[in-house]
C-alpha cells in the first residue's frame, strides 16, 4: 500500500458511481468513448456476451475488452498475448460465477479487498485532468466490481482511499509495469 492510503472502514460502495482506472496512452479512449464508468465498461459487456453465448471465442475476440488488451500489447505491455487474454477472461468468468453462486465472501478478499480512490490516480499523482475523467476510480477489485454490476448489485463491500503522494509525479508501482510504454508519464491535458 505504498501508493494509497485507506481512509474508511469497510463500507458498502455504490457500484453505479465507480469507474475503471484510466492510464494515459494505455487506455484507448476511442474504444471507451471517453466514458470510464462501470456501466460503459467492456468488462461488463464481456460478461454479458459470455452469459448469453458461452465461450464463443470468435465473438469474444472481437469485443472491446480484447481490443483493449491487444492495444496494451502494442503499447509495450507484452504480457497481453492471445493466450494470456483468454486466461484472464476465464478468470473473470470464474469471479462472476463465484459471486453469482456464493455472494461476496469478505474473508476470501481480505488480502486484496475492493479499494476505491475518491479521485482518479492519474489526476492526483500526475495532474492529468479532463472533463470526462470523473467518478470514483477502482484501484483494486475491478473484476469483482464488474461482476457485481452485471449481477445488478447496488453496492459492494470495500474501502475508500486517497493517493499517498498527490502531485509528486512518483511512478510507484507503475514505473516498472509501464516501463515499455513511451510517454505514459508525460501525457497530461
Amino acid at each position: 500500500m505504498d501508493e494509497i492510503k485507506i481512509i474508511s472502514k469497510l463500507t458498502d460502495i455504490p457500484i453505479k458511481k465507480l469507474c475503471i482506472q484510466y492510464v494515459p496512452i494505455v487506455t484507448p479512449l476511442d474504444i471507451w468513448d471517453y466514458d470510464m464508468s462501470i456501466k460503459n465498461s467492456p468488462h461488463v459487456e464481456l460478461l454479458n456476451l459470455i452469459y448469453k453465448n458461452g465461450f464463443d471465442w470468435k465473438r469474444i475476440m472481437k469485443t472491446r475488452f480484447v481490443k483493449i488488451r491487444r492495444h496494451r500489447y502494442v503499447m509495450g505491455l507484452d504480457k497481453w498475448t492471445k493466450e494470456r487474454i483468454k486466461e484472464h477472461i476465464r478468470q473473470r468468468w470464474g469471479i462472476f460465477e463465484s459471486l453469482r453462486k456464493k455472494g461476496y465472501i469478505h474473508k476470501k478478499s481480505k488480502k486484496r479487498p475492493v479499494i476505491i480512490l475518491k479521485k482518479p490516480f492519474w489526476q492526483t499523482r500526475f495532474g492529468y485532468s479532463a472533463s470526462w475523467l470523473k467518478g470514483y476510480e477502482i484501484w483494486n477489485g475491478g473484476r469483482r466490481c464488474a461482476a457485481a454490476h452485471y449481477l445488478g448489485w447496488k453496492t459492494i463491500p470495500g474501502y475508500y482511499a486517497v493517493d499517498k503522494h498527490p502531485g509528486s509525479n512518483k511512478k510507484g508501482r507503475f514505473g516498472k509495469k509501464l516501463v515499455n510504454v513511451e510517454g505514459v508519464f508525460n501525457e497530461q491535458s
